[in-house]
């Protein structure tokens, strides 16, 4: 399943009981969790949601409560609103103030009040409306916050999770999920914020999103569901070239130091970076993990399945699973116990999100029985020198091909002949050191050339040299319309310098043409900052002191440089 749980706001979609009961039954029969997300203080939810056992948790008081109805235990996030607070603004609306276990209630239309109780006592609190209430609540507590931390309590993270909500207090909710919804009647706030919005109103749009979730795991609207898309590269024009988060089989391959170990490592950043957890399968033990990374097992000690499972609980944990300690025929049968516990574990909890096995051909070479294979992969990338030498079952698994290295045209050949397929039809160049070529093989897609963004380690390497060394060649040349300057920007410090300095109509010239984009798009190999310069220079009826400065602003704010 791609979606483990959904999380619902109380507050402006759930009536009444209604129909909502039925639909949970059936959320939870799927395997599913359900947690409930309110404003609203407990005590008052029995009158709304009879029958809180059908939720897992119970989020409270706008996220600063959390209840769990099978154990009949609840945990408050925060510390409640000092005392003082309630006392006095009881002082100001003497028969309209509540207490929850950590928020303050009153109507709506006193939230003066509450804005100048604040304000008269000097306290940090925040304050939130929901309907015909408005709660003073500490800093910190919003309903995202209090789902993430349900979250944790569930072994679950937002990327396994759909939102839907209605009311101005749910934005924080819609953003720590991985989908977010909105019922028909939401505020247009709210939708604009949606990846899509149910036809029904309040809970008939609830009940509507379970029915969907449940029958198809929301893929029929997959397609204008903004998954959270992994960058493969940039093709010629300078756009992202993607594969989802979910869902499809990625195989890198290359010849030994052609790239190849550089550019997975570089999907890996890419992964850890949108917070998805990874777990990397070493079985020679030749992978240099990253400082944040843990590693289990070494070549004097091989780690055990329940230790791995045990440390991919945490869902912050990064692991690398090094078999060196294993012999060569041990590790086929470890790394089907293994994988066997990693799709439990994801069937529970959804992670690990991606598998990296790194030198798949040792566990599953080719020409030999498919013993201990995986008879489905899902979210893995696999790191191969030649497709060749891998068991053919596994590359029938596989989405997506990117050849690394010199000749990846050869690479892509051999891949087509292990698969049995006419090799892919390319007018690339089969000899550059760099060229890296993606071939959609699902999709049935030609490769595409494609320009890799360099990795953590490769980026700080650059970085002086951009913004302080000397280009050479790479420098920008403002000549002007008739060629007649030669003004040399050698790095971004000196072009910043002249974006101020060289008069108008160069600055127009260049701006028009397209150059400053161009320039930091193949000479910086930038292609997000050239996207971002590219839309200055479209804009023609800005007056040129205003694109200056936009273009300007956006490299200092990229590369940090003086404003």
């Amino acid at each position: 399943m791609r979606y483990l749980a959904l999380a619902m706001s109380l507050d402006g979609t759930l009536a009444a009981a209604g129909h909502i009961e039925a639909a949970l039954e059936q959320l939870r029969s799927s395997g599913r969790r359900a947690l409930l997300v309110t404003a609203r203080r407990l005590g008052e939810l029995p009158e709304v949601c009879p029958r809180l056992e059908l939720f897992d948790c119970v989020i409270a008081e706008n996220g600063a409560v959390l209840h769990w109805p099978a154990r009949r235990e609840s945990l408050s996030l925060r510390e409640p609103v000092p005392e003082s607070f309630t006392r006095a603004l009881r002082q100001r609306i003497p028969s309209s103030v509540e207490r929850g276990r950590v928020a303050v209630y009153t109507h709506a239309s006193r939230a003066c009040a509450l804005v100048e109780t604040v304000r008269e006592l000097g306290l940090e609190l925040q304050i939130f409306f929901c309907g015909e209430s408005a709660l003073a609540v500490p800093p910190g507590v919003n309903k995202g916050a209090g789902l993430q931390e349900a979250l944790l309590s569930l072994g679950l993270s937002p990327h396994e999770v759909v939102s839907i909500g209605s009311e101005a207090n749910d934005h924080s909710l819609l953003e720590m999920s991985e989908c977010a919804v909105a019922v028909a009647d939401a505020l247009p706030a709210l939708k604009e914020r949606a990846a899509f919005v149910t036809r029904g109103r309040a809970e008939a749009g609830v009940v509507e999103l379970i029915e969907e979730l449940v029958r198809d795991d929301l893929q029929a609207a997959r397609g204008w569901i903004p998954h959270d898309a992994l960058l493969l590269g940039f093709d010629g024009a300078g756009d992202a070239v993607c594969v989802p988060a979910y869902g499809d089989n990625v195989l890198v391959a290359g010849p030994r130091g052609g790239g190849r170990s550089r550019y997975a490592f570089g999907f890996l950043e890419r992964l850890i970076q949108k917070k998805y957890q990874p777990c990397v399968i070493d079985p020679v033990g030749d992978f240099e993990p990253r400082e944040d990374m843990v590693r289990l097992g070494s070549r004097l000690r091989a780690p055990r399945v329940s230790e791995v499972i045990a440390a991919l609980a945490d869902p912050s944990v990064k692991l690398v699973v090094n078999l060196a300690g294993l012999r060569p025929y041990e590790q086929p049968g470890f790394s089907s116990e293994l994988f066997t516990a990693l799709a439990l574990m994801r069937k529970r909890t959804g992670r690990p999100h991606w598998i990296v096995v790194h030198g798949a051909q040792h566990l599953w070479p080719a020409g030999e029985r498919a013993e201990g294979l995986p008879s489905k992969l899902g979210e893995t990338l696999l790191v191969v020198e030649d497709p060749g030498e891998v068991a053919r079952p596994l590359l029938r698994q596989v989405d997506v091909a990117v050849a690394v290295g010199p000749a990846p045209t050869r690479t892509l050949g051999q891949l087509a002949e292990a698969l049995d397929k006419t090799t892919p039809h390319t007018r690339l160049s089969t000899g550059q050191e760099d060229e890296v070529l993606a071939w959609f093989i699902t999709e049935g897609r030609w490769p595409l050339r494609l320009r890799v963004p360099p990795g953590r380690a490769e980026r700080l390497r650059r970085l002086h040299g951009h913004v302080e060394g000397d280009l050479g060649s790479g420098s920008f040349v403002f000549h002007g319309p008739e060629g007649r300057l030669d003004l040399r920007a050698q790095n971004l410090s000196s072009f910043c310098q002249m974006v101020e300095g060289v008069d108008e109509r160069t600055w127009l010239f260049h701006l028009w043409h397209g150059d400053y984009s161009r320039w930091i798009r193949h000479v910086l190999r930038d292609d997000e900052l050239a996207r971002e310069i590219s839309a200055i220079e479209q804009r023609y009826e800005l007056p040129a002191a205003d694109s200056r400065r936009r273009v300007r602003g956006a490299i200092a704010h990229r590369y940090a440089l003086p404003a």
